[in-house]
């Protein structure tokens, strides 16, 4: 009888929370692209703080973070070896059922694009011209541009005259053009762009979705998400 009973209880327990695995909290992935200075190394970063504020935040369990190539971080979210990506700019040019991961609901900031040129570009014909952008960009733009894999490396292309411009996010582009100490390189803003995080398009996803969400909105109550994404987070082109 007592054995029927223990039987009993344990499967009310499992009925209850579905399965024993559900039953445990659950602990989330994060992969971030290699973007300084959101993102530097797995421990030092704008993004990597606020990945450490929402584990704090998060009742739930813990959140890891591994640190990868811009494509790759966004393929680790794909293929189910991570539960989400941060940052990426929402594509207005690319229907969201076309795509093969999901959007947050919650936008973490905008961003700014800026065109980084040696002379004056058109910026109503920008097609007419030699310009690179990231390689996980080239889909934002309605003109040809080909893809680079250097911040750096493609700023010193414009000042020696190989391209004619690079579109690139503000913040990390102004910290590499400030490292490189290039005077001979002009500024002008092109778009802003709403920064997302990017998710599984499952059931996981949408469960990963109201728990940043809830974490973000309990940040922002308190006041700190400002004090880690200030940097970033009330953008203007100077």
């Amino acid at each position: 009888m007592r054995k029927a009973r223990a039987l009993l209880m344990v499967l009310i327990f499992l009925s209850l929370c579905g399965m024993a695995t559900l039953c445990r909290a659950q602990d989330l992935k994060a992969s971030l692209p290699i973007l300084p200075p959101l993102v530097e190394t797995p421990q030092k970063g704008i993004l990597v703080n606020l990945v450490k504020a929402i584990d704090q935040v998060y009742p739930g369990g813990s959140i890891s973070i591994e640190v990868a190539p811009f494509s790759r971080s966004i393929r680790n979210v794909v293929s189910g070896q991570a539960d989400f990506h941060m940052p990426l700019l929402k594509n207005p040019l690319i229907p969201e059922n076309k795509l093969d991961f999901m959007y947050s609901t919650e936008t973490i900031f905008s961003v700014v694009f800026v065109l980084y040129s040696k002379k004056d570009l058109d910026m109503a014909n920008l097609k007419q011209y030699n310009l690179e952008t990231d390689r996980a960009h080239v889909d934002y733009f309605e003109f040809p541009i080909k893809p680079s894999d250097s911040i750096e490396g493609s700023l010193r292309k414009v000042s020696r005259g190989r391209i004619d411009g690079f579109i690139f996010a503000m913040v990390e582009s102004d910290a590499a053009l400030q490292k490189l100490g290039l005077k001979d390189i002009k500024r002008k803003p092109y778009k802003t762009f709403d920064v997302k995080i990017v998710l599984q398009k499952n059931a996981n996803g949408k469960k990963a979705d109201a728990i940043l969400s809830k974490a973000i909105e309990d940040l922002r109550k308190s006041g700190k998400y400002q004090q880690i994404m200030g940097p970033i987070v009330d953008q203007k082109f100077k």
